[in-house]
């Protein structure tokens, strides 16, 4: 029985997204983005700017004599985006400047690094210090000023930047007693807001079309959830136990959510015990399963969105990571209204 949960869990690490094959010019763009956090490093005391490059190469897992990529583990909408958006073969309304693409490029990139740092500052997995706390700081006013440059000429656009920054905040006090599924999903929604707002600005500033701009947020939000259920199916050995709420343990019924929360038990062998009986049951009822179909659906409809609006770039992306998932089923009617 061992071996089997053993293999389940192995199983679980190994489920990824499908992969996407970049452009030349997508390369490009990327590669603004982590020079950006370049820049980020050399707005830093010169005392400070070796100590920060050091950092983020090891919080990166970049080598010696390596490039510098600090976004190696970020699936690429979360950046592509704001290329897509940007990109000639994306016609609208309005013509974008360089000013308005250099913008959303600092406000994304420092967007996903504040989006990460964040979230291992919180957990523990990186230690507040001086040199992190600077880099935080450095970062959020690079990303504010961006914003409020790229909200120029949009009647909303301070509101706008306000509305998303607000969400992210009140969501990290906001992460426990969830009730079910759907809340979680609209919990992570509102988690990823910072990375939503240049996607939004741009949208409002080229087509001033609401419409637009809320399908845009709508599709990006689908990719983010898809993105954190991926994460709690990988992670589903390290969470079990731990307490924390994540998407699996939200499937489960309330009698074996307790099992889950395994630190709970005051012995280690009466913990392990109740562990065990909630990887049984996650995996006798195909509990990985529905998520994969949820994940599916979540991908499939972002693909949806973006297409009607002629982005089948960045449809065809959402639709590479939704390729190993296809056997799940595409049954978005079970998620969203249709």
């Amino acid at each position: 029985m061992r071996a089997n949960i053993d293999d389940f869990l192995l199983s679980c690490e190994n489920v990824d997204f499908g992969k996407n094959i970049l452009s030349k010019m997508e390369i490009a763009f990327y590669q603004r983005l982590n020079n950006e956090v370049i820049l980020l490093c050399r707005s830093l005391p010169e005392s400070a700017q070796a100590d920060a490059i050091l950092f983020l190469m090891q919080y990166s897992g970049v080598k010696f004599g390596d490039e510098l990529d600090f976004f190696a583990n970020y699936y690429p909408p979360i950046w592509s985006i704001v290329y897509w958006l940007t990109s000639d073969s994306f016609h609208s309304g309005k013509q974008l400047q360089d000013k308005d693409v250099k913008n959303a490029v600092t406000a994304q990139s420092m967007a996903m690094f504040l989006h990460s740092l964040d979230d291992h500052l919180t957990d523990n997995q990186i230690s507040v210090s001086p040199l992190t706390l600077q880099l935080r700081t450095e970062a959020w006013n690079s990303m504010n000023r961006a914003l409020l440059n790229l909200s120029k000429g949009i009647p909303a656009g301070e509101t706008t930047i306000s509305r998303f920054i607000n969400d992210y905040y009140s969501s990290n006090q906001d992460s426990t007693g969830l009730e079910s599924l759907d809340r979680y999903c609209d919990l992570f929604r509102r988690q990823m807001a910072i990375l939503m707002i240049a996607p939004s600005l741009l949208s409002m500033k080229m087509t001033g079309i609401s419409d637009f701009t809320s399908d845009i947020e709508t599709a990006f939000g689908c990719f983010g959830v898809a993105w954190r259920l991926l994460d709690d199916v990988r992670d589903i050995g390290e969470d079990v136990g731990t307490g924390v709420e994540t998407s699996v343990c939200l499937c489960l019924p309330e009698r074996i959510r307790a099992y889950w929360k395994g630190s709970l038990f005051k012995t280690r062998a009466t913990a392990e015990a109740a562990q065990k009986t909630a990887l049984m049951h996650i995996f006798q009822h195909n509990i990985i399963d529905d998520i994969k179909k949820r994940i599916y659906a979540e991908l499939e409809l972002a693909a949806s969105i973006v297409e009607a609006h002629n982005m089948t770039g960045l449809g065809g992306e959402f639709r590479s990571l939704a390729y190993p998932f296809r056997a799940s089923g595409s049954h978005l009617e079970e998620y969203h209204e249709t």
